[in-house]
């Protein structure tokens, strides 16, 4: 008796049992395999249409003094450093053996960017922006030799080229770039009037037409730049 109830348990709980074999299996892995090989295939696509700029800096002593954030289109200087600090160690060997008496040059700080990918990018803003106090994002305006809040700035501070202020984008195709240059004593002597001083940290901010922005940090050292002669004029 007690037998035969065991058995018809045993048959109870087998005929509940659900048993996956591989004719369940196998679809469910499939559907989840192309799943992820479309999200990844998805990923790449978007990731091909987006635009590679890269943005190189470099610090450099030229002969003649540049406008603020102009394109670069004069010849290589014949001074550069990495650093500013070796460009400033070097800069008064420099000066000797050239017989270039200083201020009559300008230091510099020189920034590339590059389109390394293989569609057109087009550059709607390059500004030199920084933190201030808390964390709040503010901008140095080389043109105007001031410092303002970035959400105040809008394009009175956009470096991005002489139609910038109308909404015109810089172009820029596979494979060539743009250049954008500033004097590193003005850069000093507006921080400095600012009342941001010592070893400053800054970066060239590059945003294109899509909002994809584009950064490369720098620093300008006040201690070393900041200048003014008798006659309150400045190099560069």
């Amino acid at each position: 008796m007690v037998w035969g109830a065991g058995r018809g348990v045993g048959r109870m709980r087998g005929d509940e049992l659900t048993v996956v074999g591989p004719t369940v299996v196998g679809p469910t892995v499939v559907s989840v395999l192309a799943l992820v090989l479309s999200l990844l295939n998805l990923y790449l696509q978007r990731k091909d249409r987006r635009p590679r700029l890269k943005i190189r800096a470099r610090y450099e002593y030229r002969v003649g003094v540049p406008e603020a954030g102009s394109p670069v289109d004069s010849p290589a200087s014949q001074l550069h450093d990495e650093s500013q600090e070796g460009l400033y160690m070097r800069l008064g060997d420099f000066l000797r053996e050239h017989g270039v008496g200083y201020p009559r040059g300008s230091a510099v700080v020189r920034f590339a960017i590059s389109n390394e990918g293989e569609r057109v990018a087009y550059l709607g803003a390059v500004r030199l922006v920084f933190r201030e106090g808390a964390g709040r994002r503010m901008v140095l305006d080389p043109v105007q030799k001031r410092v303002l809040p970035l959400h105040l700035a809008k394009d009175a501070a956009n470096v991005a080229g002489s139609g910038a202020a109308e909404g015109l984008p810089v172009e820029v195709v596979p494979g060539n770039g743009v250049g954008y240059r500033f004097s590193l004593t003005r850069l000093a002597n507006t921080l400095e009037k600012e009342g941001h001083t010592g070893n400053v940290p800054l970066a060239l901010e590059a945003t294109d037409r899509l909002g994809n922005a584009y950064r490369r940090t720098f620093h300008v050292n006040t201690d070393l730049w900041a200048y003014r002669d008798d006659t309150g004029k400045e190099p560069g």
